[in-house]
C-alpha cells in the first residue's frame, strides 16, 4: 500500500503531489490519522476555491486501511477538529521529496520546486491557523481592482454586455452536469475548460507546441502559449471554425513566496455571465464572495488579482495538451 499526497493550491499548474512508499512510514501515518478522526476530512468538505484548499491523502495500491476512507483531506476546512487537521496538514508536507519536480517528476540536483512549494503549504497552513480564512486573504476591494483593469477593459465589456464583439462568439451553454462529471471534472483544469476541450489533463498553454511558461509565470509570458495554441488577441480578425470562445486571463502570485499560478474565465454570451473551473474542482459560474461573474476584471478572484491585457478567442483550430 502507498500514500499519495497532495497540496491542492494551484488552478492552472499541476499541484505538488508525491508518494510515501515505505512500509513503516505508511504505517506510521495510518496510525496517526486513525487516531484523530476529527482531524480529517471528507474530500471535497471544505474549502474548493482559488488559493489554497488544502492537503489531500488517497491510499493507492489496494483498498484502504480499516476504519479509513480511500480519500481525505487535511486543513480544508472540512475537519471538525481543524487544529488537529492542520497540525498533521504540516507533519504531512515535510514528506515532499526534496527533488520532486513540476508535474511530479524528479529534478537531479535541483531542489528549488519542492523547497518552494513546501514553504508556500507551511506559510499557507500557518495562516489558516492564525485565523485567516481560506480564500479571503488576497481579495482586494472593488475599487482597487478597477483601479488595477487594463486600459480599454471595461468597453471590452461594455461591447460584450451589448452583444457587439469584434469577433463573432459562439454561444456555449452552461453545461455542469458534463464538466462535473467524475469521470471528467478531476482531470481538466482551468484552461481545458476555458477553451471547452476535455484533454484529461492539467493543460498548459503551450504544452502542445513544445512551449514551456517561464517560472515567473507573467501574463505575456502564459499568452505566448495561448497564441502557440491557436488563440488569438480579442478583436482580431476571427480565424474560420465553428467554435468560438471569448477567454480571460488572470495571474496570481502567494505573496508569502512569489509562488505563482494562472487561471481563466470563460464568456457565455446568451446569459452575459462569466464561469471557470478550479483545478480538478466542479466548473461554477460564482465568484469567491458567491456572487453571479458579470466581469471577471472586477470580480473577487482570490489570489488571481492580476488581470492581463487581452480576451482571448479559440477555434476549431486551437490543440492543446
Amino acid at each position: 500500500m502507498a500514500v499519495r499526497i497532495t497540496i491542492e493550491m494551484f488552478s492552472g499548474r499541476p499541484n505538488p503531489s508525491w508518494e510515501i512508499n515505505d512500509p513503516e512510514r505508511v504505517k506510521e501515518l495510518r496510525e496517526r490519522l486513525g487516531r484523530k478522526p476529527a482531524a480529517r476530512g471528507p474530500v471535497g468538505s471544505g474549502y474548493t476555491g482559488l488559493g489554497f484548499d488544502g492537503i489531500r491523502v488517497d491510499f493507492t495500491e489496494g483498498d484502504a486501511p480499516a476504519g479509513l476512507p480511500a480519500g481525505l483531506e487535511l486543513a480544508g476546512g472540512g475537519a471538525k477538529d481543524f487544529r488537529a487537521s492542520a497540525e498533521l496538514a504540516q507533519a504531512l508536507v515535510e514528506t515532499i521529496p526534496r527533488d520532486l519536480a513540476e508535474g511530479g517528476g524528479i529534478a537531479v540536483g535541483d531542489t528549488s520546486y519542492a523547497e518552494l512549494m513546501l514553504e508556500t503549504a507551511r506559510g499557507e497552513i500557518e495562516r489558516t491557523l492564525n485565523g485567516g480564512t481560506q480564500g479571503g486573504a488576497y481579495r482586494s476591494s472593488k475599487a482597487q481592482q478597477e483601479s488595477e483593469l487594463p486600459d480599454g477593459w471595461k468597453e471590452q465589456m461594455q461591447a460584450l454586455v451589448e452583444r457587439a464583439p469584434s469577433c463573432y462568439i459562439d454561444t456555449e451553454p452552461w453545461s455542469p452536469y458534463y464538466w462535473n462529471h467524475p469521470n471528467i471534472q478531476p482531470y481538466n483544469n482551468c484552461y481545458a475548460y476555458g477553451v471547452a476541450y476535455r484533454s484529461d489533463t492539467f493543460a498548459w498553454p503551450g504544452r502542445a507546441h513544445n512551449y514551456t511558461i517561464p517560472s515567473s509565470m507573467l501574463g505575456y509570458q502564459v499568452a505566448v502559449g495561448l497564441y502557440k495554441d491557436g488563440l488569438v488577441q480579442f478583436g482580431y480578425p476571427c480565424q474560420s471554425g465553428s467554435r468560438r470562445f471569448l477567454l480571460a486571463l488572470c495571474t496570481g502570485v502567494y505573496p508569502s513566496t512569489g509562488v505563482r499560478d494562472f487561471h481563466f474565465y470563460r464568456f457565455h454570451p446568451e446569459t452575459g455571465y462569466w464561469s471557470h473551473k478550479h483545478a480538478g474542482n466542479s466548473a461554477r459560474y460564482v465568484d469567491e464572495s458567491g456572487y453571479v461573474i458579470r466581469d471577471p476584471g472586477v470580480c473577487d478572484k482570490g489570489i488571481y488579482t492580476e488581470v492581463y491585457d487581452y480576451l482571448f478567442q479559440s477555434n476549431d483550430s486551437v490543440r492543446i495538451r
